[in-house]
Order: structure tokens, then C-alpha cells, then sequence
């Protein structure tokens, strides 16, 4: 039985739907359930396009704080939620997460881009998968 539930989300809809089901699995086993959310990198060599680093990162952030909010508001009011805004490579953080969490279950959405794309440019979910020895969910995109 889960007792203690991490759920990843970004902006894409399967994140939203990981988090439903999160919500609905953590009420009816009685669970914690904790949400994190990764603000991207700002690359290093942005600085050469005349960018404001700084001011890139800060939006970064801001956004994911905001991304946080709005899905913790669109859980029930009665279900208690832990947040986490990490900075850096994804699945890097969710697996520190989950070990120094000691979370027994990940949900997160699939962005459905197929073996080859992911391969290419790279799955969270694969990373989690291979790097973390904590049960999954994965939701995939609606048909």
C-alpha cells in the first residue's frame, strides 16, 4: 500500500492528469502526497546572446512557482499537499527527491513522443525508470 506519494508536473496535460490520479489515489489510501516541479537550467551560454541570465532564471522560477500554485488549487481543499521547486535536469531531481523523500510512489505524465524522439532528445520518465527503484505511474496521453 502507498503511503507516501511524489507526483512530478510540468504545464503538459498528462502532468495534470498524473496529478488527478495522484490526488484520487492519496484520499482513498490515506496518504501524503507531495508535488514537485523542476525550473529549467538557463543554459551558460545564453550570456552571449545578450540575454539577462539572471532575469531568465527568475522568470523560470516564477513560472514554476505558478505552475505549483494552480495545481495545488485544483486539488480538494481537504487533501494536504507538500510542494517542491528543484532547479536543474529533471529527472536528476525527482529521483533525489524521491530518496530523500522516501517516497514509495512517482507519478508523472508521458509527453507520448515515441521511441525514437525520446531517445533523441531525452525522457524524464526513462530517466526516473532507470535511476530510481520506486514503483511508477505513468500517464499517457488521451487518445
Amino acid at each position: 500500500m502507498f503511503r507516501n506519494i511524489l507526483v512530478a508536473i510540468d504545464a503538459s496535460p498528462t502532468a495534470q492528469r498524473a496529478l488527478r490520479e495522484s490526488a484520487d489515489l492519496a484520499m482513498a489510501l490515506n496518504a501524503r502526497l507531495t508535488i514537485i516541479s523542476v525550473a529549467p537550467e538557463v543554459p551558460t551560454y545564453a550570456f552571449r546572446a545578450g540575454i539577462d541570465v539572471h532575469a531568465l532564471a527568475k522568470e523560470a522560477e516564477a513560472e514554476t512557482e505558478k505552475l505549483i500554485r494552480k495545481s495545488v488549487d485544483s486539488l480538494p481543499a481537504d487533501l494536504q499537499v507538500t510542494t517542491v521547486l528543484k532547479h536543474g535536469h529533471p529527472g536528476e531531481e525527482i529521483c533525489r527527491q524521491i530518496h530523500e523523500g522516501g517516497h514509495d510512489l512517482v507519478a508523472l505524465g508521458s509527453r507520448g513522443l515515441g521511441r525514437m524522439t525520446s531517445r533523441m532528445l531525452g525522457s524524464v520518465g526513462a530517466y526516473v525508470h532507470f535511476h530510481s527503484r520506486t514503483t511508477m505511474l505513468v500517464v499517457h496521453p488521451e487518445e
